[in-house]
C-alpha cells in the first residue's frame, strides 16, 4: 500500500539527502580534499530537519503504517550517522590503501543503489524490493570480511598498527551502515504485510510456508496477539481472497516451548484426532522457533464471556463437558500420576512475590486471631496432598485457560490451541485451571461476574459428578489445592491490586480451611468446597 499523500515529501527529501551525504563522503574518499568531508558533515542539520518534519506528519495523519514508517525514519537518521562516524575515522587515517579503496567504493555504491530502491519498495505492492535492501547486508558483509582478512594479514606484520585500529573503526562504521539497511528493509516488510516483524522472523515465516506452496508476496500477516509466555501470534491471510479468510497461523518465540507445543499437537493428534490443529511446518533458527498450523473457526470462551454471549456460553460448557469424559476415557493409563499442586505452588510462589510484595508476610496475630506464614500453609496442605488417592491418569491440556478453547458454534464442535504443557496428569488440574480462568479475567461488569459465577459453579459441579461416576472419593480436597493453587499464583499476571487481593484471600481460604479441617479426619472426607467462592 502506498504512503498516505502528506507523507512522501518528508521522506523522499529525507533519503535525497542522505544521499547527498553519501556522495559527498565517496567524493572525500576518491580525492582526500577535506571540503567533501565538511560538507558532508554539514547534511546534518537538513537530515535531522527531514528526520522531525516526518514524524510530525505521521503524528497528524492516522496511519496504520505509524510503526513501520517511524521505525524507516530512525533507521535512515542512524544510517546518517553512521556516515558521520565514517567521516569522523577516515579523517584519522594516513593511508587509505590499507583498507581496500576498491571495496569501499563497492560497499558506497551498493548503498547508493539501496538508497534509490527504498521509495520504489514502499510504493510497490511486492515485498521483493525491500527483501533485497535487508539481503544487501549480506553482500556488504562479504566485502568487509575481505577487508578485514587483509587487516588482519597486516596486523600479524606488526605494521602501522594506529592506521590498523583506525581502519578496523571505518570497517565497524560500515557494519553500522548495513544494519540501518536491513532495518530499512524491515520496517517496509512490516508496512507491506501489516504488522511489526524483523527479517529473521519474516524468513522462518517463508520457511514455514512451503509446505502451503504459497507465495509470501501473496499473503498479509495480522497480528493475533501475544502468549503469556512471549509468543508472537499472527494470522495468515491470502490478499486474493475477497473473504479475507485466515489460512493458517503463525506462531514464533522460544525454540524449547515451541518445540514442546509441536510435540504437544503432534501427541494430541495421535490420542484424540480433530481436537489439536493440524501442524503445516515448524522451522528452527537458533533458539528461536516457528510453527505455521491449522487456523480454527470459532470463539475462545473467554471472549464469549466478554461479549455477553451468554447462549453460547452453555452451549460451549455442554459441549465441553460432553467432550472431557470422552477424552479422559479414550486416554486413560494404568497409573496415577499426583499433579502436586502444592509443589506447584511453592515454585511459583517467587514470580508472585515479585509482582505482589505485599504478600510475603510473616505470622501475623490480632488478639487470639492468627494468621500463618503462605510457606507454612504450604507445607501442611502439602503433608495432607500426599495421603490423597490420586485416580487413574488421563491426557490433559495443562493450561486449560479460557482463552486456549475454542467454540465453533456452527459445527457445535470443540478444539484446543497452545498445547505445550499436555502430559499425564490428575484430571482435576485442567478443571481448577479451567475455573480460576474465569475469575481471573478482568472484565468487571456485573453480568460478566455472574456470569463467570454461574460458569464456575457448572465446572464445578460437572467435575463433582464426573469423580462420583468413577470412585473418586478426594477428588473435592485435590480440587481446592489445585483452586487455591491456582487463585495464589494467577496473581501474578494481576496488576490490579484489589482483584489481585480478592484472588489472594480465596487461595488462603481454601489452604487454611483444609489445614483446619485436618485435625478432624471425619471433616476432611465430608469436605464441600463452598460455593459462595466463586463469586465477588
Amino acid at each position: 500500500m502506498p504512503l498516505t499523500p502528506p507523507q512522501p515529501d518528508a521522506l523522499g527529501f529525507l533519503i535525497l539527502e542522505i544521499r547527498k551525504q553519501l556522495r559527498l563522503v565517496e567524493r572525500f574518499l576518491q580525492t582526500g580534499e577535506l571540503r567533501y568531508a565538511s560538507s558532508s558533515l554539514k547534511r546534518r542539520d537538513y537530515i535531522d530537519n527531514y528526520h522531525v518534519q516526518l514524524l510530525n506528519r505521521l503524528q497528524q495523519v492516522a496511519t496504520e503504517k505509524f510503526y513501520s514508517l517511524n521505525h524507516l525514519s530512525y533507521s535512515l537518521r542512524a544510517f546518517s550517522h553512521s556516515l558521520d562516524d565514517f567521516v569522523f575515522h577516515s579523517r584519522q587515517l594516513k593511508q587509505f590503501s590499507w583498507i581496500q579503496r576498491k571495496r569501499i567504493f563497492e560497499t558506497f555504491t551498493l548503498l547508493l543503489e539501496d538508497l534509490d530502491t527504498i521509495e520504489p519498495a514502499l510504493n510497490s505492492t511486492r515485498l521483493d524490493r525491500a527483501l533485497k535492501l535487508c539481503r544487501s547486508k549480506v553482500q556488504l558483509d562479504q566485502n568487509l570480511d575481505k577487508i578485514r582478512r587483509k587487516l588482519a594479514k597486516l596486523s600479524n606484520k606488526n605494521q602501522r598498527n594506529e592506521d590498523l585500529l583506525q581502519a578496523s573503526f571505518l570497517l565497524h562504521d560500515l557494519n553500522k551502515l548495513g544494519e540501518a539497511l536491513l532495518h530499512i528493509g524491515e520496517a517496509i516488510v512490516s508496512e507491506k504485510i501489516g504488522q511489526p516483524i524483523e527479517i529473521q522472523r519474516y524468513r522462518s515465516l517463508e520457511a514455514t510456508l512451503t509446505h502451503l506452496e504459497l507465495n509470501t508476496d501473496d499473503l498479509s500477516i495480522h497480528s493475533l496477539g501475544e502468549t503469556k509466555s512471549g509468543c508472537l501470534i499472527s494470522g495468515v491471510k491470502n490478499q486474493d481472497d475477497d473473504e479475507d479468510k485466515i489460512i493458517a497461523v503463525f506462531k514464533q518465540g522460544d525454540q524449547i516451548k515451541l518445540k514442546e507445543e509441536k510435540q504437544g499437537i503432534e501427541r494430541w493428534q495421535k490420542k484424540y484426532p480433530g481436537i489439536a490443529p493440524k501442524l503445516y511446518s515448524y522451522h528452527r533458527s537458533g533458539d528461536k522457533a516457528a510453527l505455521l498450523y491449522e487456523y480454527l473457526e470459532g470463539d475462545t470462551l473467554d471472549s464469549l464471556l466478554v461479549k455477553h454471549q451468554q447462549d453460547k456460553t452453555q452451549q460451549a460448557l455442554d459441549t465441553l463437558f460432553t467432550l472431557l469424559p470422552k477424552v479422559w476415557q479414550d486416554t486413560q493409563i494404568d497409573s496415577p500420576v499426583a499433579a502436586s499442586f502444592m509443589q506447584q505452588l511453592k515454585k511459583r510462589l517467587p514470580d508472585v512475590y515479585q509482582v505482589h510484595p505485599e504478600f510475603e508476610v510473616s505470622r501475623n496475630q490480632v488478639g487470639e486471631l492468627k494468621q500463618e506464614r503462605l510457606e507454612t500453609l504450604i507445607k501442611q496442605a502439602s503433608q495432607i496432598e500426599a495421603d490423597l488417592v490420586v485416580p487413574a491418569a488421563v491426557y490433559i491440556h495443562g493450561d486449560f485457560n479460557l482463552d486456549n478453547i475454542l467454540f465453533d458454534s456452527q459445527n457445535n464442535t470443540i478444539n484446543f490451541i497452545d498445547l505445550h504443557r499436555s502430559d499425564y496428569l490428575d484430571y482435576v488440574q485442567d478443571l481448577s485451571v479451567l475455573m480460576v480462568s474465569h475469575y481471573r479475567l478482568m472484565n468487571f461488569d456485573p453480568d460478566v461476574r455472574k456470569q463467570i459465577s454461574l460458569s464456575m459453579e457448572r465446572i464445578y459441579d460437572f467435575g463433582a459428578d464426573y469423580a462420583r461416576q468413577i470412585g473418586d472419593t478426594d477428588f473435592h480436597l485435590r480440587l481446592a489445592l489445585g483452586l487455591a493453587r491456582s487463585f495464589l499464583t494467577s496473581t501474578r499476571f494481576v496488576l490490579d491490586q484489589t482483584h489481585a487481593k480478592s484472588m489472594q484471600f480465596r487461595g488462603r481460604f481454601l489452604l487454611e480451611n483444609i489445614v483446619q479441617l485436618a485435625h478432624n479426619p471425619q471433616g476432611l472426607s465430608d469436605y464441600r468446597i463452598p460455593k459462595e467462592l466463586f463469586r465477588d
